[in-house]
């Protein structure tokens, strides 16, 4: 009976002694991962500590970066921006000369062949109150230095530098271009010395709390000393959902709004973007110019399409004009102003698919290769129709040949010249 009970007790110790066993076990389990827990949770905290202390350090080394760059380009490129500011300084001067001998009060218009702005200008069609304003930006510039050289001042206290503007406008009516080319000018007269950053909203808004701040200060760094072009800006702030992160996005810009650098370009669909602006009163008095992009008229329309042309090497035949209008005026009104620009370029594209078609690689010349001719616009224009399908309906052929008859009676937009 004793033996029973030893087996009995020795079942019953070793039970417990492996009891205790796995409970050491499970203690030292949970000890473990909390200590894992822990330095995990430290190290995320280093990192982070880390992030924001040398944020401001990243920032310094960024713009020490960008003025180094600046001035190694001014170095090697400087006697090309000092020729350049002197023909626009001396395009003003010699306007000014001729008014001052003919008494004349008109101090805004150049049109010297050899005057550079007047260049860049030319290859916008339309948008005259862009042209006007480019040029007064200019005079500012120009008077300003000649104000110091006569005074013998410092910068004027009253100078200002370039304005933020906003475009508004349909869609192809030119406003990226345009910022292209006023980002192109304010380098030229030394208003920047930058590059021109491209963005929209995705290039701006981050997807959680925090995020966006950081991201859109990336870009507005990138962009310091230059110009920030933002395209379709009122996507920035969507009505009915206030907790969306452009909100944020907006803040930052506004930031450097106040400091002028970079120089600010928002652009938009016109009602979109009076909205936008309606949305912060603060964002709506830091944009001084407010530029209208209206839609092309069917004259501005041929002129773009011969500008088409021209530089994509060809040449169109004489007597052109009337076939371009004629193709311009097979589409509503509701396609000319949701393509604009855009639809004399495709019908580019068309036009010479067909010249293409009608070539023959063995016979064809050099003259013939790069000419178009009326019949490759017109049957271009059938074939844009039909690809474009329900949107080109809504037109008579009464109402075209209405339009056609009083294009013979005026005047044809370039003559089919290139």
């Amino acid at each position: 009976m004793s033996k029973d009970v030893t087996v009995d007790v020795a079942s019953d110790n070793t039970t417990a002694y492996t009891i205790n066993v796995f409970n050491s076990l499970d203690n030292g389990s949970d000890d473990l991962a909390g200590t894992i827990f822990l330095v995990v949770m430290l190290l995320m905290f280093l990192c982070f500590t880390c992030y924001y202390s040398c944020t401001g350090t990243v920032s310094a080394c960024r713009t020490s970066f960008r003025k180094c760059r600046h001035s190694i380009h001014r170095t090697l490129f400087g006697a090309r921006g000092r020729e350049l500011w002197n023909q626009h300084t001396e395009a003003v001067v010699q306007r000014d000369a001729a008014a001052a001998r003919d008494g004349s009060a008109a101090l805004l218009g150049v049109s010297a062949a050899d005057d550079p702005l007047e260049m860049s200008l030319a290859a916008l069609v339309g948008l005259d109150t862009l042209k006007e304003e480019i040029r007064a930006l200019r005079r500012s510039l120009v008077v300003d230095r000649q104000r110091r050289k006569v005074t013998g001042a410092a910068r004027s206290k009253g100078f200002q530098g370039a304005p933020h503007m906003i475009f508004m406008g349909s869609p192809g009516t030119g406003k990226t271009q345009s910022a292209r080319l006023i980002a192109k000018l304010l380098k030229e007269l030394r208003y920047v010395d930058g590059p021109l950053i491209e963005v929209q909203r995705a290039d701006l808004v981050a997807g959680f709390v925090g995020q966006t701040a950081l991201k859109t200060r990336e870009v507005v760094n990138r962009a310091k000393g230059g110009v920030l072009f933002i395209d379709e800006a009122y996507t920035l702030t969507r009505r009915g959902q206030n907790s969306d992160f452009g909100v944020e996005a907006v803040e930052e810009i506004m930031k450097d709004l106040t400091s002028g650098d970079p120089v600010v370009i928002l652009a938009g669909y016109p009602r979109e973007m009076r909205g936008f602006l309606a949305s912060n009163p603060g964002l709506s008095r830091r944009f001084p110019l407010r530029l209208d992009f209206p839609d092309y008229s069917i004259d501005e329309l041929a002129l773009i399409f011969e500008k088409v042309v021209e530089r994509n090497g060809y040449v169109l035949d004489g007597g052109c004009g009337l076939a371009i209008c004629e193709a311009l005026e097979a589409f509503p009104d509701t396609v000319r102003r949701k393509f604009n620009g855009g639809l004399p370029e495709a019908l580019f594209r068309v036009s010479r698919d067909h010249l293409s078609k009608r070539l023959n690689v063995v016979l064809m010349d050099a003259t013939e290769a790069v000419t178009i001719k009326g019949e490759d616009i017109l049957a271009g224009m059938q074939r844009l129709r039909q690809t474009m399908g329900e949107e080109t309906k809504g037109r008579s052929n009464q109402t075209r040949q209405t339009n056609v008859v009083q294009r013979t009676n005026g005047p044809k937009p370039g003559g089919g010249q290139s």
